[in-house]
């Protein structure tokens, strides 16, 4: 973690909310052995991990959820990616070009054969969750630093953009810094950025979600961030010396240039 900020959760949190003008609020992922106080399992809002993650965004009342091995009432596929359950045998051709003896031969064609699955769940590697229980809880919540190991936000297309360039502001590294992983959206969120799959790079900010089951519930127009906690410590830790504070109105403008066809007028 980035410690020279010496930034509590919530400031750390009230500072991506300004570098990024987000208007749904970040979560925090950490792991604990015991249910925090006022914690509630994460099926009892939706049976879809990162559904549950945007509904505590968008709606404050929203409580802290907590996901556990045995959740049923769970996504399996979601308890896969969380290190909780291991998959059907079969998992791999429902999401991919389907079985007929599976799910009466249901698929998701996310890839084009059962084979690549079982490799990209290789190439993650092994998937170790933080404690018995995974929570999401709002950065308002008194969470110790030390525990966050990642953090989620849902922002529009500019706000994502600003928030990369923020993430890359402190690494000459052109190419890893950010990335837009394929898999779960679950993964993408909460598997990848907490560093809980063995193969994930560690000081990369992830992108997404590539996985369009999740449509069908996060708006068009979001995306999605999932930041592991070093990396948000140090973008909060750069904001007023990057970009985002020395050239604040080219960041976010008051007023845009229009394209349109009097530019080309006169080629």
């Amino acid at each position: 973690m980035y410690k020279d900020a010496m930034l509590s959760v919530r400031e750390l949190g009230n500072w991506l909310v300004e570098a990024g003008r987000l208007k749904l609020r970040p979560l925090c992922v950490y792991g604990t052995d015991e249910i925090p106080q006022g914690a509630i399992p994460s099926y009892k809002i939706d049976r879809c991990i990162p559904k549950v993650a945007y509904t505590a965004s968008l709606i404050e009342k929203t409580p802290p959820v907590y996901i556990e091995a045995g959740h049923k009432q769970c996504c399996g596929g979601g308890l896969v990616w969380m290190g909780f359950a291991e998959p059907h045998p079969k998992l791999k051709y429902f999401v991919t070009v389907g079985t007929p003896d599976f799910h009466g031969g249901a698929a998701e064609h996310l890839k084009a054969t059962a084979e690549l699955f079982d490799e990209q769940k290789q190439r993650a590697g092994k998937i170790t969750p933080p404690g018995r229980y995974i929570v999401l809880a709002p950065y308002t919540d008194n969470i110790p630093s030390d525990a966050v190991r990642s953090v989620i936000l849902f922002a529009g297309a500019e706000q994502i953009r600003n928030l990369c360039g923020l993430a890359q502001f402190r690494s000459s590294d052109p190419f890893f810094r950010t990335l837009v992983p394929a898999g779960s959206t679950c993964a993408m969120m909460i598997t990848f950025p907490a560093g809980m799959a063995e193969n994930a790079p560690k000081d990369s900010a992830y992108v997404g979600s590539t996985d369009p089951t999740g449509n069908l519930w996060l708006p068009h127009d979001l995306m999605i961030m999932g930041i592991p906690a070093s990396v948000a410590w140090q973008m909060a830790a750069d904001k007023d010396d990057s970009f985002i504070g020395k050239r604040n109105k080219l960041t976010y403008p008051d007023k845009r240039i229009e394209v349109n066809m009097k530019d080309i007028e006169h080629v």
